[in-house]
């Protein structure tokens, strides 16, 4: 009788574990954290615990999804791979790890049968030996090596386990979860059953063998057809994440041919990303395809990869447009880990002042400039940006970000919008262009009102210390690293900028000239009485009105003390300023009363804004693609009058490349396979759409460039009135 596509089979661990198991390298890392082992080793201890009578109905503890691909060790143990259920499956096997290490430790004879059970649970028993390398489980992803490396030690050395553990070096942060947990497994089951309890142990041990249980659901149907069923079952079910969603639609829609190579390169976009892939699919759409306002979803990825997917890639088929989007995704993945790692991004953007305003953006984690980020560090990799121009998108960008966002508290939604227009120029472009990005940026700035006034203003009254700190620092490191010549002249050090920005926290510190909690007789004009009051002492000069005898404290610390003119970028100790003599700053001794730091503040406000961080200029004749009217664009017989196109031209529809060529006759026909045809209905009979609009998905054979692109740049470049 032949198999059913899903076997569902209640298994007890024992039986579970007479086979052998590896999680796909396209499934997410092992991600349990303390909480969940913690609940899963309360459940059975509490289930082992019970009169025996239950105890011996058996305990569930859950199911797991399987995919037989038909192969055996020595054609005998089956193998599977893990669709779902890889947390309780490496979760049970981190416990029978820790049960055999322990039981070793309280030296229970080898050949006790109980251990013994525990031991073929573990590793696989064939040709009268036990070899390591048949591990019962094995994980394919960025935790690979920590699961295995432990595993080995087991085999090899269970007794120093705990030593192993204690010395070991995980490489992230999957590989430490995975030491982590078995670390709280092995010193949970330590506590339950020290060495004096060994048989209790052994107990304990046959019980998790053979009465707990779990459903396993065995699929022997084509993966493909797998992951279709995963996702009705998920559907109904537990919420997967989101990239799982996603991966399993992806996969649904491809070809069984492509499954192997693309299933592999999903896991290495996972590890790549360190298990951030959703973000780096969320940005590169971002960047490269459609600016989605909202989290992208299952759903609407489906329609995205139905119509801008598509037509990005120029794909007259989903299962293509996908293909296209993983390999493009793994060619770029490389520049989205740029966008986290300043050190990796300036590496390949050798440029001081690039690397400085880079690690404010890094810092304070700006999301909304990522996927322009994006763009741009890949476009200047693949040469088609200067580095100057992306050195000004990054400062103009960073900068529009704390002016605007930080230090005027102005709605997100804004800089969301604005970048939404910078994008969607950019798609149709298909480049960045610098002074465009800058315009916009200049252009919310006016709309909006955040005025270089407004941001003297809004600077001078900001709480720089408890409330926006990481800004402080930037703006002090900038201001410490300005010198101004007789003539007005600004120079910048970018590199001692950096110093101070980076190294804030461990080298630098930021100080209060008027100290925070000055003692009652110092030199200072204040101080905090034992109600948390201020007291003003005579001869103060602090503004009336402002400053109040018996204020409370606090609020006088946030209006006066913790305004930028009152803050420094100092040393943290003496040891620190010996091995930074190459930093020299500046020196505000005798900085006792508020005229000076209010002296301070103006100059440090002024500095920064008037010679460091200007307000980009806005260009009126700068014009968006947006800003073009299609009817006021030339026409095809115009292209042909400007030059821009040739009768006997090669021309392709995009969405077909290999079976659309056709010759351009004129201004209103082509060839196309020996038919003169209009060259709307060209595209309509290739689309098989009813109407078109030509110029968007035509291109000139050997070229990328849209004519509608074609278009847009002739009228720039030579001033046609196309505007409306």
């Amino acid at each position: 009788m032949a198999r059913k596509a899903l076997e569902p089979n209640l298994w007890t661990i024992g039986d579970t574990f007479k086979h052998m198991y590896s999680v796909p390298v396209y499934q997410r890392p092992y991600s349990w954290e303390s909480a969940q082992i913690n609940v899963i080793l309360d459940d059975i201890f509490n289930a082992y615990h019970l009169p025996e009578a239950e105890r011996e109905e058996g305990y569930f503890i859950g199911s797991i999804y399987i995919h037989d691909r038909n192969e055996k060790l020595k054609g005998l143990i089956q193998k599977y791979e893990i669709i779902d259920g890889q947390q309780r499956l490496t979760t049970i096997s981190l416990l029978l790890l820790s049960i055999y290490s322990h039981a070793i430790q309280y030296d229970v004879p080898e050949n006790e049968q109980t251990l013994i059970g525990v031991k073929m649970a573990l590793w696989k028993y064939v040709d009268r030996s036990y070899d390591k390398q048949n591990r019962a489980v094995t994980l394919n992803s960025i935790e690979k090596k920590s699961f295995e490396d432990l595993y080995n030690s087991c085999f090899d050395r269970p007794e120093d386990i705990w030593d192993f553990c204690e010395q070991y070096s995980p490489k992230n942060s999957f590989e430490k979860r995975v030491i982590d947990n078995f670390k709280n497994i092995y010193s949970r089951v330590g506590k339950e059953y020290p060495a004096e309890k060994s048989n209790d142990l052994l107990d304990f041990a046959d019980f998790l063998l053979n009465f707990v249980q779990i459903i396993a659901i065995d699929s022997t149907c084509s993966i493909s057809k797998a992951f279709s069923i995963f996702e009705s079952i998920n559907s109904k079910g537990k919420p997967l994440d989101e990239i799982d969603k996603i991966k399993t639609y992806i996969f649904s829609e491809l070809d069984e041919a492509s499954y192997d190579r693309y299933l592999d390169l999903w896991g290495k976009l996972i590890i790549e990303t360190n298990d951030q892939l959703y973000d780096y699919l969320y940005n590169y759409i971002k960047a490269y395809v459609s600016f989605y306002r909202q989290n992208i979803n299952v759903d609407n990825f489906k329609s995205l990869s139905n119509n801008e997917i598509q037509s990005y890639f120029k794909k007259n088929s989903i299962v293509d447009a996908l293909k296209a989007l993983l390999d493009d995704m793994y060619k770029k993945v490389k520049y989205y880990n740029m966008l986290g790692d300043v050190d990796k991004a300036y590496s390949l953007i050798k440029n001081n002042e690039f690397r400085f305003y880079y690690t404010i953006f890094n810092q304070i984690n700006y999301k909304h400039p990522k996927p322009l980020f994006l763009r741009c560090i890949e476009e200047y990799a693949s040469g088609k940006m200067q580095k100057d121009d992306l050195v000004c998108i990054i400062r103009e960008t960073v900068k529009f970000m704390f002016e605007f966002l930080t230090i005027s508290d102005r709605d997100s939604k804004d800089a969301i919008t604005m970048f939404s227009t910078i994008m969607n120029d950019i798609y149709i472009r298909s480049n960045v262009d610098k002074d465009i990005v800058i315009n916009v940026i200049a252009n919310e700035m006016i709309s909006k009102a955040v005025t270089s006034d407004r941001i003297k203003s809004d600077l001078a009254n900001m709480d720089a210390y408890e409330q926006n700190k990481r800004i402080a620092v930037a703006l002090l490191s900038i201001y410490e690293a300005t010198s101004v010549d007789e003539n007005g002249n600004v120079k910048i050090s970018y590199d001692k900028a950096y110093t101070l920005l980076h190294d804030y926290g461990q080298t630098f510190s930021l100080d209060h000239l008027l100290v925070q909690s000055p003692g009652i007789d110092s030199e200072f004009k204040y101080y905090r009485d034992d109600n948390d009051k201020l007291v003003l002492k005579d001869g103060h000069d602090f503004e009336l009105g402002m400053v109040v005898q018996g204020m409370e404290y606090d609020q006088f610390t946030r209006i006066v003390l913790n305004k930028i003119g009152n803050l420094r970028l100092w040393y943290k100790d003496d040891n620190s300023s010996r091995q930074n003599d190459a930093i020299q700053l500046k020196d505000y001794s005798g900085f006792v009363t508020y005229a000076k730091v209010k002296d301070r503040g103006d100059e440090i406000i002024s500095t920064l804004m008037e010679k460091c961080l200007p307000m980009p200029e806005y260009n009126p004749k700068l014009k968006l693609t947006s800003d073009f009217k299609d009817n006021a664009l030339p026409k095809m017989n115009k292209l042909i009058e400007y030059g821009v196109l040739q009768p006997g031209d090669k021309l392709f529809i995009t969405f077909d490349p290999n079976n659309s060529e056709a010759t351009l006759i004129d201004g209103s026909y082509v060839d196309y396979k020996g038919e003169k045809m209009r060259i709307n209905d060209w595209g309509c009979k290739i689309t098989g759409w009813k109407s078109v609009n030509i110029y968007t998905i035509t291109s000139l054979v050997g070229e990328d460039e849209t004519l509608q692109q074609k278009r847009i740049k002739y009228t720039i470049n030579h001033n046609e009135e196309a505007l409306g």
